[in-house]
């Protein structure tokens, strides 16, 4: 995004209470733009970061970032909202003014026992977020910015990009005793992505 859109984009991190605090601020100053979002969630809400307290030096999570009742701050803009479960906040972000909204159902990179304790590999991990989502996200957005395609057009190529690199990550890592089950986890995400929102809609970089 970065090489494509240069100094229009602005970043933030979340990586403590102030940039939670600036990335709410630039949001509901912004009276239109496209808003890219990759953080964990639920359907009601979409958690914050986690950062080391200067003062305790312990590990702190700002838990919610956004609740349902802060989508007016999506009000005149397009969303793609990468987080699990963010399906769930479409219609609500629609209704509080977005103008169109890419959710997800669940984005599986790792696998969990019945406590909800990650069990998954590193290989199997990494080569789910490095080598497939990562990738996939980059060039269904790409496609978006450099106007090929509308934001509707995207999401499509999107499960088509998935579809055929699932099939050619399980013929290309034969070393990773787990790459079918990377392979099902990354399909899992095609199932669940959508667009929500009027057909047609596409980027444009000002001049």
């Amino acid at each position: 995004m970065v090489k494509l859109l240069g100094s229009q984009l602005k970043a933030f991190e979340l990586a403590d209470r102030a940039s939670h605090a600036d990335a709410i601020r630039a949001l509901r100053q912004a009276v239109e733009g496209f808003v890219v979002i990759f953080a964990h969630g639920s359907g009601d809400y979409l958690r914050g970061g986690e950062y080391r307290s200067r003062a305790s030096g312990e590990n702190i999570e700002i838990e919610k970032f956004l609740t349902r009742d802060d989508l007016n701050a999506f009000n005149g803009k397009v969303v793609f909202c990468m987080s699990c479960d963010s399906n769930e906040l479409a219609q609500a972000s629609l209704d509080a003014g977005a103008i169109g909204f890419v959710g997800f159902d669940k984005i599986p990179f790792n696998r969990f026992n019945d406590a909800g304790e990650p069990i998954g590999s590193h290989v199997l991990v990494k080569h789910c977020q490095e080598k497939l989502i990562a990738p996939a996200i980059t060039a269904a957005l790409e496609r978006f910015f450099t106007g090929r395609a509308s934001l509707d057009e995207a999401v499509d190529y999107l499960r088509l990009w998935i579809t055929k690199n699932a099939v050619a990550y399980v013929r290309q890592y034969t070393s990773v005793k787990e790459r079918r089950e990377v392979a099902a986890l990354f399909l899992k995400v095609k199932d669940g992505v959508r667009y929500h929102g009027p057909l047609g809609v596409r980027f444009a970089i000002k001049a």
